[in-house]
């Protein structure tokens, strides 16, 4: 268990094993940017749970298999999200010439607002930093200058942030899939 609310203990931990944490998951993922995204996640989630969470072994084998774990949900998630990219793409969802179809702007309508509500919804801080990144395209260092918090901060509630939206927009993938399922189902039928 980590001490609560030390955060000087945290950030010591964090930056002694974030670089090796890091190389390591890009062997696995083989994508930068979300062998960032990976360990953030892992020390995120260190970070939320600090007052209850019970290592077995030592530090360092747990933040290894926690990021081993996020590495390996992720790989099999982008096969899964393949599958389902190429079959939008088989129905003509996904071309540019076929954006007219209501199906699809229904479903981005729908997407839409579903990703605004999940923004509104997250803690003010954590709002605004998700925010500064994405639609101002702020580094973290520059949101870390401008609230005068330590990249630490930043990074973390960005995390939050990508957290808390993946599971917003977990059920609506799946609606969305069932729809399409039964409306393309249903079309076939017709035409049969």
């Amino acid at each position: 268990m980590l001490p609560d609310k030390d955060l000087s203990v945290f950030e010591s931990i964090y930056n002694a094993y974030f670089p090796v944490l890091y190389n390591y998951v890009v062997q696995i993922v083989k994508d930068r940017a979300e062998a960032e995204d990976i360990v953030g996640d892992v020390f995120l989630k260190l970070w939320e749970e600090r007052e209850t969470i019970t290592i077995q072994s030592s530090l360092k084998a747990y933040l290894f298999k926690s990021a081993y774990n996020h590495s390996i949900n992720l790989l099999k998630h982008k096969k899964v999200h393949g599958q389902y990219e190429n079959y939008f793409h088989h129905l003509g969802l996904l071309t540019e010439t076929e954006t007219n179809c209501p199906l699809s702007g229904l479903i981005e309508k729908e997407l839409t607002e579903i990703l605004k509500n999940a923004i509104e919804k997250l803690p003010p801080q954590c709002r605004m930093i998700f925010n500064m990144s994405r639609n101002e395209s702020l580094t973290h260092e520059e949101i870390s200058k401008k609230l005068n918090v330590s990249v630490n901060t930043v990074h973390m509630q960005i995390r939050r942030a990508l957290s808390k939206l993946r599971v917003a927009l977990k059920d609506f993938l799946s609606l969305a899939l069932l729809f399409i399922s039964s409306t393309v189902y249903t079309s076939h039928s017709i035409i049969l």
